[in-house]
């Protein structure tokens, strides 16, 4: 363990997981919503041995949120198959904290992903500084899993719907909060059949605000020639996240 507080004791860490049957799909591939309660996982760990977890949040009233989240994904792993997961937080951008990932099969990186993250109060559902959570370090990894920075995924179009729905209790995290990846399957449910599923070479998606338990919400499509982009509103059409699938 480092002794100097503004250096990071785990600067990466590494992550493995095993294809379950329950994380794959009918052609026996990793899903996407599997993968990311996979990266959420990693996050969540390394998170913690650094001192900025859950349970140091928790005891300043505050959590954790995905905000952005950008996947390329070369290649879906197979069920019973092992991959591992590298992860490291790369520094901050205004009140966003940053983490890359990648994902490796056989010694080869097959996904790459980039995220940025906030921390929300537990009362007010407002974020908070990141100055006070022990999350300025020295010695951030330089190394960029996908050197871009995560904006606003911008709409053009007249959003079609696609489905209507309501937030059920297995759709909640331990932060009695949506679970990113239930945004993901809602998404994926919603427009595409299974045998498309792993044609998704790239995932972006931005969580704007929440929806709880028993609230009612509709998935929305706007589609060009070679991004498919969706939209997710409240009962009272504002909107809970935009997403882009290539």
């Amino acid at each position: 363990m480092l002794k100097n507080k503004n250096m990071l004791s785990h600067p990466s860490s590494v992550y493995n997981f095993q294809i379950k049957s329950y994380h794959s799909d009918q052609d026996g591939k990793l899903t996407l919503f599997s993968l990311f309660h996979f990266l959420q996982e990693c996050a969540w760990d390394n998170a913690r041995l650094n001192n900025f977890g859950y349970e140091f949040l928790k005891e300043n009233k505050a959590f954790w949120v995905l905000s952005r989240i950008l996947v390329y994904m070369d290649h879906y792993p197979n069920w019973k198959e092992e991959i591992q997961i590298k992860t490291w937080p790369k520094g901050t951008d205004g009140i966003f904290a940053l983490r890359d990932f990648e994902i490796i099969l056989n010694d080869m990186v097959i996904g790459r992903v980039t995220t940025s993250w906030l921390i929300l109060d537990m009362d007010t559902r407002r974020p908070r500084k990141l100055d006070g959570f022990n999350f300025f370090h020295e010695n951030f990894m330089q190394e960029e899993a996908i050197p871009k920075k995560l904006e606003k995924i911008v709409l053009n179009g007249d959003p079609k719907i696609l489905e209507s729905r309501k937030v059920y209790y297995s759709d909640l995290d331990v932060n009695r909060h949506v679970n990113n990846a239930s945004y993901v399957r809602w998404i994926l449910d919603s427009y595409f059949s299974a045998n498309h599923l792993n044609s998704i070479r790239e995932f972006e998606i931005n969580f704007i605000s929440e929806i709880s338990l028993n609230d009612e919400f509709t998935v929305h499509s706007v589609g060009n020639e070679d991004d498919k982009y969706f939209i997710i509103k409240n009962s009272k059409n504002r909107d809970v996240c935009k997403a882009r699938i290539k």
